[in-house]
C-alpha cells in the first residue's frame, strides 16, 4: 500500500459524497466500512509474516480494527434498514467502544519468552472482563435503540474520547522505550492511529454527529478514513529504520509496568460501574487487583526461576572453565588460582606451600608408537591414580598442560612433598602402562619438588624452582625426582 492509494482513497470517498448527493450514506457508509478492512487486513499481513513474538500485537491491532468495522456495520444496519436516525444506537455504540479492548490488551501485555501460558491466560481474563464491564456500562446509558437524550448521547462521545486518550497514551509510553525494532514499528504504527484517531473522533463525534450533520454522508465523512489509513500505511511498510535508543532504566521500568495499564483500564471503568452496578463494579475491582497481583506473582516465580537457571549455567561455565575437560581434572588456570590464593592469602605470611611438577616421560614416544587415542587413554589413568595416591584436605592435583601434571601442597613441608612424590612415581610406574619407545618399557614420571614460605618472596620463583628441580629429574635419568627448597 501507498500513500498514493491512501490519498486516492479519500479522494474518491469525497468526490462520491460530493457527486452522489442522493447516495451520499451509502456510498460514506461503504468507504468507512472499507478504511478499517483495510487497516485489518494490513496488520494481519504483518502479524502472520513476523511470527507469534513480533506479530502478537499486529493481530490484536487487527482484531480492533474489525471491531470497529462491525460497530459501523451495526450502525449502517440502524440507518438504513431499522431506519434508526438515533446518534448512540447501542449496538454499534459497543462494537466502537470495544475496538479499544484488544488494543489495549496488545500494548499492555508484551510477549515475553518462556512466559507462562497462565499469564497469558490471566491477560485474556482481564480483557474479557474490561470488555463486559464496558458492555454493562453502555447499556446503563443507552438502550439497544439509542441514546434516550442529547446529554445521554454526549456522555457517550466523551466516553469514547477518554478512551482513546488512554490508548493513546499508553501507546506513546511503550513507544518511548521501544529498543527493539519489531516493538519500535509496532508502537510507532499505533501511536500514528492513536493520536489521529483521537483528535478525528473527537471532532467527528461532538460537531458532526452531534452537530449540524448527524447521519453519515457529509464531506467531513472521510476525515474517518485518515487514521485506518496511516495505519494501513504504517502496518503495511516494513521500515529499515533503527529505532533510538532509549535509557536502559526506562526500557526497564516500563516493559516491567506495562501490565498495569490493563489493570489500571479495568479499575477505572469498575469505579465508574460501581454507580450503576455496585456488585459488578465491585467485582471488577477484584477482578482488576487480584488479576495484577496473580500476574505479578506468576512473572515474579518466572523471574526467579530464569534467575536460578542462569545462575546453574554460570556455575557450570565457572566450572568448565576451570575443569580439564580430558581428564576432569582441575586446569591449570584453577591451579594458579589455587596457588595464588594460598600464597597471597590476607594474614598469613608463615605458611609454607610445597609445588610438586610431574611430566609423564617419553610421551612423546608414546603418542608416536601407540597414537593419540592410547595416549589420551594413558592420560585418564595417570591421572585417577594420582588422584588416589593424595590424601590431604589441603592437596589439590591438576593438569598443568600436555602431559604434565601439578600438586599444590598447601601448609605442608618439603619432606611432605618428597613423601608424596615418590608415592606417586611409584603409583604411576606400577600401574606398568606398556610404552616402548620408554628405556623402562613402562610409562614412568618424572617429579620436581619445590617449597617456601608463603609471601616471604615472589610465587614466580616457588613455581621456577619446582620447574628446574622437574628438569633436573630428567636430566638425571626420568623416573625420579628432584627437589629445590629456598
Amino acid at each position: 500500500m501507498t500513500l498514493l492509494f491512501a490519498c486516492v482513497f479519500v479522494l474518491l470517498h469525497a468526490s462520491a459524497i460530493f457527486f452522489l448527493p442522493a447516495y451520499a450514506m451509502q456510498v460514506s457508509y461503504a468507504f468507512l466500512l472499507a478504511a478499517p478492512l483495510i487497516a485489518a487486513a494490513a496488520a494481519l499481513r504483518r502479524g502472520l509474516r513476523g511470527g507469534w513474538r513480533a506479530g502478537r500485537g499486529w493481530l490484536l491491532m487487527a482484531l480492533g480494527m474489525v471491531s470497529w468495522a462491525l460497530g459501523m456495520a451495526a450502525s449502517l444496519r440502524q440507518d438504513l434498514f431499522l431506519d434508526n436516525a438515533n446518534a448512540a444506537p447501542g449496538d454499534s455504540t459497543l462494537l466502537f467502544v470495544l475496538y479499544g479492548v484488544p488494543i489495549v490488551l496488545a500494548i499492555s501485555a508484551p510477549y515475553v519468552e518462556g512466559e507462562s501460558p497462565l499469564v497469558r491466560v490471566i491477560d485474556a481474563m482481564l480483557a474479557l472482563a474490561l470488555g463486559y464491564l464496558f458492555y454493562v456500562h453502555v447499556f446503563s446509558v443507552v438502550t439497544l435503540h439509542g441514546a434516550g437524550s442529547r446529554e445521554q448521547a454526549e456522555y457517550m462521545a466523551r466516553m469514547l474520547d477518554a478512551e482513546n486518550l488512554f490508548v493513546l497514551l499508553a501507546s506513546a509510553i511503550r513507544f518511548s522505550a521501544s529498543d527493539r525494532r519489531h516493538e519500535f514499528q509496532f508502537y510507532r504504527a499505533v501511536v500514528t492511529f492513536a493520536g489521529l484517531y483521537t483528535v478525528t473522533t473527537a471532532y467527528y463525534n461532538h460537531f458532526v454527529a452531534l452537530g449540524d450533520h448527524p447521519d453519515f454522508g457529509s464531506l467531513r465523512d472521510p476525515l474517518v478514513d485518515v487514521p485506518f489509513l496511516a495505519f494501513a500505511l504504517t502496518a503495511w511498510r516494513e521500515s529499515a529504520r533503527t529505532p533510538r535508543r532509549p535509557s536502559p532504566a526506562l526500557v526497564r521500568m516500563v516493559r516491567s509496568g506495562s501490565p498495569l495499564l490493563m489493570a489500571l483500564a479495568l479499575l477505572a471503568l469498575s469505579i465508574v460501574v460501581l454507580q450503576e452496578r455496585f456488585y459488578v463494579g465491585v467485582a471488577g475491582v477484584v477482578v482488576a487487583v487480584l488479576g495484577y497481583g496473580a500476574r505479578n506473582t506468576l512473572t515474579q516465580v518466572q523471574h526467579i526461576k530464569n534467575e536460578e537457571g542462569l545462575r546453574r549455567q554460570s556455575d557450570e561455565l565457572a566450572t568448565m572453565a576451570h575443569t580439564d575437560s580430558l581428564t576432569g581434572l582441575p586446569n591449570r588456570r584453577a591451579l594458579d588460582e589455587a596457588l595464588e590464593r594460598a600464597w597471597y592469602r590476607p594474614g598469613v605470611i608463615r605458611d609454607r606451600i610445597t609445588l610438586l611438577m610431574i611430566d609423564i616421560d617419553y610421551f612423546k614416544q608414546l603418542n608416536d608408537t601407540y597414537g593419540h587415542p592410547a595416549g589420551d587413554a594413558c592420560l585418564k589413568k595417570i591421572a585417577e591414580a594420582l588422584k588416589q595416591v593424595l590424601g590431604r584436605p589441603g592437596d589439590m592435583l591438576g593438569r598443568y598442560g600436555g602431559e604434565e601434571f601439578a600438586v599444590v601442597m598447601a601448609g605442608a613441608p618439603l619432606q611432605a612433598g618428597l613423601v608424596v612424590a615418590e608415592r606417586l612415581r611409584q603409583t604411576v610406574e606400577a600401574l606398568a602402562i606398556e610404552n616402548s619407545g620408554s628405556p623402562h618399557g613402562v610409562v614412568t614420571i618424572s617429579v620436581g619438588v619445590s617449597s617456601g614460605m608463603a609471601g616471604l618472596r615472589p610465587l614466580d620463583l616457588l613455581v621456577a624452582q619446582a620447574d628446574s628441580a622437574l628438569y633436573q629429574a630428567k636430566r638425571n635419568g626420568r623416573n625420579r625426582m628432584a627437589a629445590i627448597d629456598d
